[in-house]
């Protein structure tokens, strides 16, 4: 049976409540069914070298490409669908270089780059590490964004930056540029009105070095729109905060997941023997360099960051160094514990040896370098909402607030 008589069938039998239905479906003979021009892998999402071919109708195979000097470590899958979504499912059949698993965390779509659905693989990296499906519902926009993780882009970094720069507690610094030409920030926040002298306040930096772990950015901005609210008034006044969103800004438009232009490992650049700028790779050693002079200055880090994403929920690991100043770490512990009554976060512990990469990560490297307690903030792998990630960054500062109580001195 064709579907017009079909169709008039239904509407013998059921004359009420069919006319949209009628309509709806006679509209979908309208719509254009999606090909391989409709998809657009160099946007402010992108991925460097993907390659795509359709398979069937709605059904497209991508191929994609790998980071610079790492023929073996897959680029992520971001893309943008430039039109004729609507009225359309989707189905991706994806393969790639075997490092770095491209289907160990979920990804996301979104019609316009701010609310974001998450779409999980069908078979897993523990199951298919090099190829696995994703399969999208039937489309209502023509425009539609995918990305790994809740992705976010440079240039949405870069907005968020312009919304809070007018504020009198931000200060924003460009250290320098990336070798893509892209400004490379760092924000400091904190109350200039204050009548505790910088000296004596607490000194909080937070940073990202691998760039596709967009979970740990969303974290990072959630602890800054805490610390620029109300709430944040009292920590503002005896705290200087230093926030890091984005370490590799080229990396977005290209899908890179851990490294930058030249193929470096982010969180394998540091050199805990002191920045180089010979031998070091270029925005690390900007970001080194920088660290180094906060250190030097009168009011040098007390603790340090460094947030990443891994499987489960937000993994908060110590590599401690005792202080007086301060209760035992425990007690960090417990205030985390008592405001995270949604479960986003692992109790805090602290991480016992030495890493089996040694010192050239950027949360074991100022350990080394500075004697100070540093904290890699993993997890969040199983958190699939821009929400939830932002809100786990809030229930962390909140703690470190409480924790670090008073002045340093």
């Amino acid at each position: 049976m064709n579907k017009k008589s079909w169709l008039n069938k239904l509407k013998i039998a059921f004359p009420t409540i069919t006319s949209i239905v009628i309509v709806s479906l006679l509209a979908c003979d309208s719509y254009r069914e999606l090909s391989e021009g409709d998809f657009r892998f160099d946007g402010p999402l992108g991925s460097d070298g993907a390659v795509i071919e359709k398979l069937d109708r709605n059904v497209f195979k991508i191929t994609l490409g790998h980071a610079p000097n790492q023929p073996d470590w897959n680029n992520k899958l971001n893309f943008q669908i430039t039109g004729n979504a609507r009225g359309n499912d989707l189905v991706l059949v994806v393969e790639g270089p075997p490092r770095y698993a491209m289907n160990e965390y979920f990804y996301s779509w979104s019609y316009d780059m701010e609310n974001w659905n998450p779409v999980h693989w069908k078979a897993g990296y523990r199951v298919s590490p090099e190829i696995d499906t994703l399969v999208f519902p039937v489309f209502e926009n023509d425009k539609v964004y995918v990305g790994h993780q809740v992705p976010i882009s440079y240039e949405q970094v870069e907005d968020f930056i312009s919304s809070i720069e007018p504020s009198k507690y931000v200060n924003v610094d460009t250290l320098g540029k990336s070798l893509g030409g892209r400004n490379l920030y760092r924000l400091t926040i904190t109350d200039p009105s204050s009548d505790i002298p910088l000296g004596d306040r607490w000194v909080h930096y937070f940073s990202n070095s691998h760039p596709g772990e967009h979970n740990a950015q969303w974290r990072m901005i959630g602890k800054i729109e805490w610390l620029l609210g109300n709430r944040g008034s009292d920590m503002r006044k005896r705290s200087i905060c230093h926030f890091v969103i984005m370490m590799s800004p080229d990396a977005p438009q290209k899908g890179w997941y851990r490294v930058n232009a030249q193929g470096v490992d982010m969180n394998r650049s540091y050199f805990p023997d002191g920045s180089d700028k010979e031998k070091q790779a270029h925005e690390p050693y900007i970001f080194q360099r920088d660290l180094e002079m906060i250190m030097e200055s009168e009011s040098p880090v007390t603790t340090l960051w460094g947030h990443h994403t891994w499987g489960g929920i937000v993994e908060p690991l110590l590599y401690l160094v005792e202080d007086d100043r301060t209760g035992p770490w425990t007690e960090w512990r417990d205030i985390l514990q008592d405001l995270d009554h949604n479960n986003l976060i692992k109790p805090l512990a602290v991480r016992e040896g030495i890493p089996g990469y040694g010192a050239i990560s950027w949360e074991y490297g100022p350990h080394v370098q500075f004697g100070i307690t540093t904290v890699l903030c993993e997890g969040a792998g199983a958190i699939y909402t821009k929400e939830e990630n932002k809100k786990s960054g809030e229930l962390l500062i909140r703690s470190l607030a409480k924790y670090y109580k008073g002045i340093k001195e």
